[in-house]
């Protein structure tokens, strides 16, 4: 009977542990377009890396039960915040390509919802931080940008209310960076 009793409880852990498409979140973040080209072609070559120490993007912490969620993004993290940067680079009017001496590396340091879950109430705070890294042959310019929000309501949090909050966090982000005169400046005297 122990033994049966062992099964069922290492097959129902196996269950929850299982990650459905369900489970994932839908991570957009958007990118903040120039209506105007600031610069005419100049080149760089965009790299990225996703140094998060965890690798899900959101977690969902049960007051009650003492229970530790994690949910992953149904992109790839890394990709999704490169191509974002990409977009508002190249609005700018500036031109990617392979093999540039103009590097933009793009490092997803922080990108996280936390949700704490009470029984009738919950909140969810939001974090996103990159850095932004731009190498010329003359020099480096390097940045971080952080962004935070949050939101709180009655009942369970759900996967919309989940998305809401990290996709509007990282769109502050990248607005931060597709406004910020330092980098851009750095960009147009340096490539």
């Amino acid at each position: 009977m122990k033994k049966l009793i062992m099964l069922i409880t290492a097959l129902t852990l196996t269950a929850c542990a299982s990650v459905s498409q369900d489970d994932l979140i839908n991570l957009t973040p958007s990118s903040t377009l120039s209506s105007s080209k600031v610069v005419d072609g100049l080149t760089f070559t965009l790299t990225s890396q996703d140094v998060r120490n965890a690798q899900f993007i959101a977690i969902i912490k049960d007051g009650d039960q003492e229970q530790v969620q994690p949910l992953h993004a149904k992109q790839n993290v890394r990709k999704a915040y490169e191509a974002a940067v990409y977009q508002q680079f190249f609005s700018q009017g500036f031109t990617i390509t392979k093999n540039s001496n103009n590097i933009i590396n793009v490092q997803i340091i922080n990108a996280i919802a936390t949700i704490n879950q009470e029984p009738v109430k919950y909140s969810i705070d939001g974090k996103v931080t990159l850095k932004i890294t731009a190498e010329t042959p003359n020099g480096k310019f390097v940045k971080t940008y952080t962004g935070t929000g949050n939101k709180s309501g009655s009942f369970n949090a759900d996967k919309t209310n989940i998305e809401e909050v990290i996709n509007r966090v990282s769109s502050r982000v990248l607005t931060s960076i597709a406004k910020d005169p330092e980098l851009t400046n750095y960009m147009k005297g340096n490539f």
